[in-house]
């Protein structure tokens, strides 16, 4: 198995992911999100309207790290570059598919819950990640956490 594959399997495995994409002029937004993935993927869920998925489309850049919920990252836990696109709703089985099964009933008692949203306009959307682990990032600070 190659870098990518085991970086990617093993971020995949955790619960939650610090998502690191960047504005316009460079510097890094981090959001704690949920993850899941195959080899060679990871799958994450959001709103279409979240800033994260407008940064995106704007810059494919991202790094991910290990995190818990709130954000603050695992011991070790180091940013892996790579490359994000926001699929759009005709893509999602796989993402729903790898999301079940990872995060069972909680993901079960989630995404219902939050299809009355999109009476008021807020679609959900899935990005995609491949990583790039031979990119070399720049230094990243690590977000900031109030708690």
């Amino acid at each position: 198995m190659d870098r990518a594959s085991s970086l990617t399997r093993s971020l995949a495995d955790e619960p939650f992911v610090d998502l690191v994409s960047f504005r316009v002029d460079g510097s890094p937004a981090h959001t704690p999100v949920w993850v899941s993935g195959d080899a060679h993927t990871l799958f994450i869920s959001t709103f279409a309207h979240s800033f994260k998925v407008k940064r995106i489309r704007a810059n494919h850049a991202v790094a991910v790290a290990a995190c818990d919920g709130p954000g603050r990252l695992l011991p070790g836990a180091t940013y892996v570059a790579g490359r994000a696109v926001v699929l759009e709703r005709s893509e999602f089985r796989a993402g729903v598919r790898a999301h079940r099964s990872k995060y069972g009933k909680h993901f079960g008692l989630m995404w219902p819950a939050r299809w009355p949203l999109r009476l008021i306009g807020k679609k959900r959307v899935w990005i995609l990640i491949t990583l790039t682990p031979e990119v070399v990032l720049g230094k990243i600070p690590e977000p900031e956490w109030h708690g």
